[in-house]
């Protein structure tokens, strides 16, 4: 289940917002849960995953903060994750991991894939 995050131009708040499957955040439009506002921008967050130890030893939980990491590991993580939990994340997702692969920066594929559908890269 994806949790987006957005940032809402009435009421200025970050706000995230959970669906209960993929093709549903690409279908449902975000309401703004404070103010009911329709107009939000989505947000770039971090990526959480977590790492079981096949011994006795405790989950760990990693993050990895987009833009900061090498572009080459951020892949291949990509890459680990989706093959792990056997989940087609669609295109997109494949498209940035390829690209990161190759030595693109995330900041440049966000910018790209931003343009695409007619989004800026203003920061709140």
């Amino acid at each position: 289940m994806p949790i987006y995050e957005y940032h809402c131009s009435e009421c200025k708040k970050d706000v995230s917002i959970l669906f209960l499957s993929f093709s549903e955040a690409d279908e449902k439009e975000p309401v703004c849960p404070d103010c009911g506002n329709k107009k939000l921008e989505r947000l770039l967050s971090s990526v959480a995953l977590i790492h079981k130890k096949t011994n006795s030893t405790k989950s760990k939980s990693t993050k990895h903060n987009v833009g900061t990491e090498d572009p080459k590991s951020l892949a291949k993580t990509m890459h680990k994750s989706s093959n792990k939990s056997r989940v087609d994340y669609g295109d997109e997702f494949k498209e940035v991991a390829n690209r990161l692969d190759k030595g693109e920066s995330s900041t440049s594929i966000e910018k790209s894939l931003r343009k695409k559908v007619g989004e800026s890269m203003q920061t709140h």
